[in-house]
């Protein structure tokens, strides 16, 4: 385990950590061992199987994409078998980064451009996948056994980074804490080491070196991602506590019975 309790190494997995902790303005708490995020799967040891039983995740659900799934195929460490949940959750900055990856040869690395896509990312994620995340909802709520639940994309940072943005703002989490949980994938990735890594695996497909800095949004988040989100729910649908009712179906009663089902009083 890092210094950050929330954060636990698990072979093969990216960004995987436990969402426990945080306190609610009512006083209740997300309980430890109840709602986990992380990085796809594909690459975990068979021995991560004891500790995914042991931690007694029982319900996985995936945000990524058939072509995800492809280059990254579902699969389970030995004697681990969850409920599995494919909910498809688009994010338009994926394709741009393709064709970046295609042209570094023959142009400079556009560090600005690459920022300007993610914002526009988390702009865009929850006003156009608003049935998919609703989706994401309805199947916390049914989700009925003791077991926990494990969110995914590929990196476990974006489309997971505003979907546990919205969860824990829907539990009663205050901002700052939000954010806390938003911004801990750079200490999940080692923000510094993993830019490092692939600025050098870029420089070498370039021919040319690329800064670190510039590759930043490839492997980290920051503040004003998550607030472009909000900026484009607001924009969108007036408020946030329209947004859920309207984009995710999501009435008091429903709130409220999914703050019964993934919180301690």
């Amino acid at each position: 385990m890092t210094v950050n309790n929330r954060i636990f190494p698990l072979a093969g997995v990216k960004n995987f950590r436990d969402m426990g902790g945080y306190s609610t303005r009512s006083g209740a708490t997300v309980p430890w061992r109840r709602l986990f995020r992380s990085g796809h799967l594909s690459d975990m040891t068979d021995d991560c199987g004891t500790e995914l039983v042991a931690r007694n995740i029982t319900t996985v659900i995936d945000f990524r994409s058939d072509a995800e799934k492809e280059r990254h195929p579902v699969r389970w460490a030995q004697g681990w078998v969850p409920d599995y949940h494919p909910l498809p959750i688009g994010g338009n900055a994926a394709a741009w980064v393709h064709e970046l990856f295609d042209r570094l040869s023959v142009s400079p690395f556009p560090a600005d451009e690459l920022r300007t896509q993610f914002i526009l990312a988390f702009e865009t994620i929850p006003i156009k996948n608003a049935a998919g995340i609703k989706q994401f909802f309805d199947t916390l709520l049914a989700h009925k056994d003791d077991g926990a639940v494990l969110f995914h994309c590929t990196a476990g940072k974006d489309r997971t980074g505003i979907t546990g943005a919205l969860l824990l703002r829907l539990l009663g989490v205050d901002d700052e804490q939000v954010m806390e949980d938003f911004l801990l994938t750079n200490e999940a990735v080692d923000l510094e080491e993993t830019s490092e890594r692939l600025a050098g695996w870029l420089s070498s497909r370039a021919g040319k070196t690329i800064d670190p800095k510039s590759v930043f949004p490839l492997v980290g988040v920051e503040r004003d991602f998550l607030h472009a989100a909000y900026t484009a729910i607001d924009k969108t649908y007036g408020s946030f506590d329209s947004y859920t009712e309207k984009g995710l179906g999501l009435d008091k009663k429903r709130i409220e019975q999914l703050q019964i089902s993934f919180l301690d009083c």
